[in-house]
């Protein structure tokens, strides 16, 4: 049986690789037109299984890595990352629901047909992302592990790039509705307007 710091190392390790490829492939999605990776162009394409197979494992290490690595050192300090922590897994959470809910499966495995402009994608074009992020910073604080920090920052980096990658397919895909639809609805957060671009765009 491995000592459970070559465990850590191993489920730190493999996370970030698969983030940092993540990552790699995302850019190559954004800088070369005939290039795709996210989201992917069909069901059951090496697109769609990489990309699902390498977030599943960087969820499941880091989840585990934080039950490994978890900072018990102080109990008021764990007091007031648990009570910092649920806020954002709260919040977090709501935001992710609610998109997952009016997105359906389909979008959110990155297969949709159709622009969807309701619920949360009124006053956010990228509601599930934002969610993410809020969940991943609340387990980062939770856990209070320098390799999960370095795993949950990754993952929100990935987040962040993920939006560059989507929008000129759906540019493509959709054509005035999804243009007139980004410029009434800022990318993360920011004022709706009518008038131009906004904060996020």
């Amino acid at each position: 049986m491995l000592p459970v710091e070559t465990v850590k190392l191993l489920l730190f390790f493999s996370a970030v690789v698969f983030e940092l490829v993540y990552i790699l492939l995302f850019v190559l999605t954004i800088k070369l037109p005939r290039f795709r990776f996210w989201p992917p162009p069909r069901a059951l394409s090496w697109q769609f299984f990489l990309a699902w197979i390498m977030a599943g494992v960087v969820v499941v290490n880091a989840v585990f890595l934080g039950l490994l690595d978890f900072d018990f050192s102080s109990p008021s300090g764990l007091r007031v990352r648990v009570a910092t922590a649920m806020v954002f897994f709260v919040v977090g959470s709501a935001i992710g629901t609610w998109a997952s809910l009016v997105f359906g499966l389909k979008s959110v495995l990155g297969l949709g047909d159709k622009l969807i402009v309701a619920g949360p994608y009124r006053y956010t074009r990228n509601p599930q992302y934002i969610g993410d992020s809020l969940n991943a910073i609340g387990y980062m604080i939770l856990v209070n592990s320098w390799m999960v920090w370095i795993i949950g920052a990754l993952g929100v980096c990935l987040n962040i790039l993920a939006p560059f990658t989507e929008e000129p397919w759906l540019a493509e895909r959709f054509g005035d509705s999804y243009l007139e639809y980004k410029r009434r609805v800022p990318r993360f957060i920011g004022k709706l307007s009518t008038n131009g671009p906004r904060l996020g765009e």
